[in-house]
């Protein structure tokens, strides 16, 4: 598509909304080539003003501190899509008003951020998703019970991740004594995928339509939470290309400018799309220390408009490994060896409490050893 699209030079003004690990790796990359980066979030201290991000510290739906951050910048992006629909609100109007640069789209992130608006898109553009049934009260489950398969997977219709605001039910009787202790009833009733394996491929798309992807990424969870990352995925070449033409139909689709990762479940011969996320992703984290150019420079140079040369992401095999809660503090001594070794990376995110549940850092291992070798209990 043919865009009158400004460059955004160095020396400009970036916001972030979000000021996490994403937002702090991100605005490493944009310091190194001489942005300034402002983030704009509920918390302070962050990760990200840890990494010399200047923080706006306020609710995402306090409108008037969110429109003076977003006239203080040069161009938006996001570190993640749980975003209010009132700020969503705020930043469309303010974009149309001065002409901000908004990448990815808020309309991607308000159809990333609904689970049933998403897979409706999914299906929509011709992508397999799992069957699933939406709830906006009692009398919807009833009306579904005989399309009803169990055990199935019940999820929160809004701001869902890593796991959170989901469950799994055995038969109708548990999922409706449940559903009648919500206040709310905004869920998904989901299919249960027999899958071989989950895999994500991370890409990216510039303002030109041109789109450039790593290989797919195989992925392991533990309590919903992403554990171990392989690149590349341990499947076939046809589920690959299968997986990498899907997100480029998402991509081409929704218009996308930015970096993006669409997560799949591997069935048989198919691949199955779960979810998408507008941003650079927890599987992706290979790239920082495997790639010649990582997930977060691809998210500052379609952010920035700064179409690169590159028709292919190289990369070299690499298995990436979160650290959650309190591995780091119990696991401190054994992860101190792997630093005598070039084959480790540790990146550590600089979060001042571990909590269960919560990403404190990553390992990134580029070496040949089998993986209960790479990273022993």
């Amino acid at each position: 598509m043919n865009r009158d699209v400004k460059l955004i030079p160095t020396k400009s003004v970036l916001g972030v909304m979000g000021s996490g690990q994403l937002g702090r790796m991100f605005a490493q990359k944009a310091k190194e080539r001489g942005y300034t980066v402002k983030c704009f979030s509920p918390e302070s201290n962050s990760p990200a003003f840890k990494a010399g991000v200047i923080e706006t510290v306020a609710d995402y739906d306090d409108y008037s501190t969110l429109k003076n951050f977003l006239q203080s910048i040069d161009a938006l992006t996001f570190e993640f899509e749980n975003i209010p629909a009132s700020a969503l609100n705020t930043i469309e109007e303010v974009s149309k008003e001065t002409g901000l640069r908004v990448s990815p789209s808020v309309n991607s992130i308000r159809i990333s951020q609904n689970r049933f608006k998403e897979k409706e898109y999914f299906n929509q553009i011709g992508l397999k998703t799992a069957a699933y049934i939406y709830l906006k009260d009692l009398e919807d489950l009833h009306a579904n019970k005989s399309k009803t398969q169990f055990p199935c997977i019940l999820k929160t219709n809004q701001f869902g991740y890593d796991g959170k605001g989901q469950g799994k039910f055995q038969n109708f009787s548990e999922l409706e004594s449940f559903l009648k202790t919500q206040k709310t009833i905004d869920h998904l009733i989901e299919e249960i995928i027999n899958f071989s394996c989950e895999i994500s491929v991370v890409a990216c798309r510039f303002d030109s339509g041109k789109i450039l992807f790593y290989p797919p990424s195989e992925n392991t969870h533990k309590n919903h939470i992403l554990d171990v990352s392989i690149h590349p995925a341990r499947v076939s070449e046809h589920i690959k290309e299968k997986a990498i033409e899907a997100t480029k139909k998402l991509l081409v689709a929704l218009d996308y400018v930015g970096v993006l990762a669409l997560e799949f479940f591997v069935s048989n011969d198919n691949v199955i799309c779960n979810e998408f996320a507008p941003r650079p992703h927890n599987s992706g984290h290979f790239s920082m220390d495997a790639c010649y150019i990582s997930q977060f420079e691809l998210q500052l140079l379609t952010l920035c408009n700064l179409e690169i040369s590159l028709e292919k992401l190289e990369t070299i095999p690499c298995i990436m490994k979160n650290i959650i809660g309190f591995d780091f503090s119990e696991k401190e001594s054994s992860y101190v060896n792997f630093l005598s070794s070039d084959e480790y990376r540790l990146h550590l995110y600089q979060k001042d409490q571990p909590k269960i549940g919560r990403k404190m850092g990553h390992w990134n291992y580029l070496g040949n050893k089998a993986f209960f070798e790479a990273f022993p209990e």
